[in-house]
């Protein structure tokens, strides 16, 4: 049994680490039968139905938007799926957005309680994206964590979160905003698994580097006859313009509310990009050229909220969170002296 425990719940995918060791990594979705609503499969199971699920089989992601409404069927995934190696853990710490309320972080606390946990908390993503980005910066850095169907920005100055905002605009933004483009002016259906494809193969919103192209099958919209066409990276700039805006608008408004006595050291320390999303082509140099922050990505961006977790877990005393919540205020209060470096590009 793991005595500290790890768990990023994001809407697409979980990971679960201990020790610094990422022991999970599992699409976090369930397969329900239609007729009982009974848990069929979960993580990788699930996640293979996508394609074809049977009529009989509906497929639910309870962790949308980084919370859930549907504790049935979070505690069924996360039971499921944690096991023996979580269960009884004295400590979890469970990700969530900057947007949770109360309401929101008592519901993950009472599933992480009903899985045998003793000690449950909650932190926010982008403060453990930047403790578990490899990077040495603690304090005065705007954090933004793009996951898949939500944006969590922190602005922390002085070990202390001076602004947080959650948008829901991020991976799957771009998805769908691909597959309306495609639609659009290429008269080509297709679907949000195939709009992903495209996003992480020729997907940018930056024209810089070389142009790329790729193959697909899509369907006519009116006859649904299969076609073939070619997608290349410079029509995805105008395709995925709109999340794009959304994010950037999100961000700027984050470093407008940069107490002007830090704003030398935000800039010069910059903006840490994190989460899934965060590895779309251009994004950062595009943040970069528009804000003129410096923004780089996290070492490891799908795995850093994880780990930082993890490592948030390790840097406080047994003691000192036993009746806490949420971490996040005690370890950026407790880093706060140790806070130097630039983030390494």
């Amino acid at each position: 049994m793991q005595k500290k425990a790890a768990i990023d719940l994001g809407s697409a995918n979980l990971f679960a680490v201990a020790g610094a060791n990422i022991l999970l990594s599992e699409p976090s979705a369930v397969a329900l039968d239609c007729v009982t609503g009974q848990v069929l499969y979960y993580g990788a199971r699930a996640e293979g139905l996508l394609a074809a699920p049977p009529r009989t089989v509906s497929l639910l992601r309870p962790f949308r938007n980084g919370v859930t409404a549907e504790l049935e069927y979070a505690e069924a995934i996360l039971s499921g799926m944690i096991g023996e190696a979580f269960s009884g853990a004295s400590h979890l710490a469970l990700s969530v957005p900057c947007s949770a309320g109360e309401i929101e972080e008592a519901a993950l606390i009472e599933i992480a309680a009903h899985c045998n946990a003793k000690y449950p908390h909650t932190v926010y993503s982008p403060i453990a994206a930047i403790a578990g980005s490899g990077s040495s910066v603690r304090d005065q850095i705007l954090s933004v964590e793009l996951g898949a169907s939500m944006t969590s920005i922190a602005l922390v100055c002085d070990g202390e979160i001076v602004y947080m905002k959650s948008i829901p605009v991020a991976g799957e933004a771009f998805d769908r905003a691909i597959a309306a483009y495609l639609l659009r002016e290429r008269g080509a259906k297709i679907s949000l698994r195939t709009a992903e494809a495209v996003k992480m193969t020729v997907g940018s919103v930056w024209s810089e580097g070389q142009a790329r192209e790729m193959q697909i099958s899509a369907r006519d919209p009116e006859t649904s006859a299969p076609i073939s066409l070619s997608v290349c990276s410079d029509e995805m700039y105008r395709a995925l313009e709109e999340p794009t805006a959304a994010i950037l608008e999100a961000i700027c408004v984050a470093i407008s509310h940069v107490p002007t006595k830090h704003v030398h050291e935000v800039f010069e320390n910059g903006i840490l990009l994190s989460g899934g999303t965060a590895l779309l082509d251009g994004l950062d140099r595009m943040i970069t050229g528009v804000t003129g922050v410096k923004t780089v990505k996290a070492r490891n961006p799908m795995t850093a909220v994880a780990l930082g977790l993890d490592a948030i877990l390790a840097s406080l005393g047994d003691r000192a969170i036993v009746s806490a919540r949420n971490l996040s205020g005690l370890y950026l209060g407790k880093c706060r002296s140790h806070s130097s470096g630039l983030l390494k590009g």
